[in-house]
C-alpha cells in the first residue's frame, strides 16, 4: 500500500524533465541502496524508454546504476528497471518513479511514489493536476515539491 505520494516539478519540457529525472535516480538510487529496494521507472512510451535507458548507460557520473526495460528478457532483474503502458511488469518495486504524467493503475502497490510534473502550462501539467486528484480521491495526500 502507497505511503507516500510526491509529486515533483522537473522543467518545462520533456528534455529538462529527463535530465533532472537522471539526477534524480541517481540519488533515490544511492538513499535505497541499503535497503535492498527496487525502482520502476515508468516512461510514456518505447521510445522514451529507450532514451532512458541509453541515458542512464551513458550520463551518470556518481554511480553504476545496473537497469534494464522490464521487457528485455535477455537481461536479468535489476534494482532499477524502465517500464511504460502496454508492457508486463512484476509487482517486486517499492518505489515507482513515474515520467509519465498519468499514474498506472497499479499505483497504490508502491510504496513510494514520485510523479514527476513538467510545467509546460498544457498537456502533460493538466495530466499531472488529474492524477494529483486521483491521488486525493484514492485517500492520499500527496505533496507537490517545487
Amino acid at each position: 500500500m502507497t505511503r507516500e505520494v510526491s509529486f515533483i516539478s522537473a522543467g518545462e519540457d520533456e528534455k529538462e524533465a529527463i535530465s533532472f529525472l537522471l539526477k534524480f535516480v541517481e540519488e533515490k538510487f544511492l538513499e535505497l541502496a541499503t535497503h535492498e529496494s527496487k525502482i520502476n521507472l515508468r516512461c510514456n512510451d518505447a521510445a522514451q524508454a529507450s532514451e532512458l535507458n541509453e541515458k542512464l548507460w551513458e550520463d551518470l557520473d556518481e554511480v553504476f546504476l545496473a537497469h534494464k526495460i522490464s521487457n528485455d528478457t535477455k537481461i536479468p532483474s535489476c534494482p532499477v528497471e524502465i517500464s511504460y503502458p502496454g508492457i508486463k511488469v512484476k509487482n517486486d518495486f517499492s518505489t515507482l518513479i513515474n515520467l509519465n504524467p498519468k499514474l498506472p493503475p497499479d499505483y497504490l502497490d508502491y510504496d513510494t511514489v514520485f510523479q514527476i510534473v513538467i510545467k509546460d502550462n498544457a498537456s502533460l501539467q493538466n495530466q499531472a493536476r488529474e492524477s494529483f486528484k486521483q491521488c486525493k480521491i484514492d485517500g492520499l495526500d500527496p505533496t507537490y515539491i517545487n
